[in-house]
């Protein structure tokens, strides 16, 4: 599992998955994508982050002072490894690329909220919560597709392209500290989606409870396997 520490690889995925799309971007750019992905304000924060992080080792060596303590999980979920702390599930990390692809195959200058909900539609995790939550998916993934398809954005600067919004980083943030809080671990779709909510003036928040969907039902699924009336179970 990836974390943090893995940007560059996580860089180089980024850019093999864009190029086999047709879609080519510089080892810099792809650098600065993923560290604002992952919370970062941009990649020079991340790699000071990465040096001053010591590197994950099988067994610490006996003259190193003891690492603290991981957050304490749930009763009966497994204590999360070193290697999974901070990090995204794979589908996620597939996701977050799916949204900066679909932004940049329309030519727009910005990755939104709307297409990381729009590539969430094909993320299994926020599938089933979704499913759960009776929303009709293909009605969703119609409504997202115009909006996306009329949304009006300025071209790509040269040097530059499809930048992560502001509010794109806060749903990605808000996902990770509620896992980190929790001690449930990797960040996955789902998390990702349940922080879409909080995004209240975005338009995706409102294709969501535009088909009966709330933070509260997303929660309970998740949480307690509660399938809302007329939902599907995973």
């Amino acid at each position: 599992m990836r974390d943090f520490r893995d940007a560059k690889a996580m860089a180089r995925t980024l850019r093999q998955a864009l190029a086999a799309k047709g879609l080519a971007i510089s080892n810099s750019e792809s650098l600065e994508l993923v560290a604002q992905s992952l919370g970062a304000r941009d990649w020079n924060t991340l790699a000071a982050l990465i040096q001053a992080e010591p590197p994950a080792t099988a067994e610490a060596p006996a003259a190193a002072a003891p690492a603290p303590d991981p957050p304490a999980p749930p009763p009966g979920a497994p204590a999360p490894t070193p290697a999974s702390r901070q990090g995204f599930s794979p589908e996620l990390e597939t996701s977050l690329y799916r949204a900066v692809a679909s932004a940049s195959a329309r030519g727009h200058s910005h990755t939104t909220v709307e297409h990381l909900l729009a590539s969430l539609l094909d993320d299994p995790d926020a599938r089933a919560v979704m499913a759960a939550c009776a929303v009709d998916l293909a009605t969703l993934r119609q409504s997202l597709t115009g909006f996306l398809d009329g949304l009006k954005l300025p071209p790509p600067e040269p040097d530059w392209t499809q930048a992560p919004t502001d509010a794109f980083h806060r749903v990605v943030r808000r996902a990770v500290i509620h896992v980190q809080s929790a001690g449930r671990y990797p960040v996955t779709g789902a998390n990702v989606l349940v922080a879409i909510f909080s995004e209240r003036e975005s338009h995706a928040a409102r294709f969501l409870a535009e088909r009966g969907m709330d933070r509260y039902d997303a929660v309970n699924f998740i949480a307690h396997g509660v399938v809302k009336k007329g939902g599907a179970a995973a």
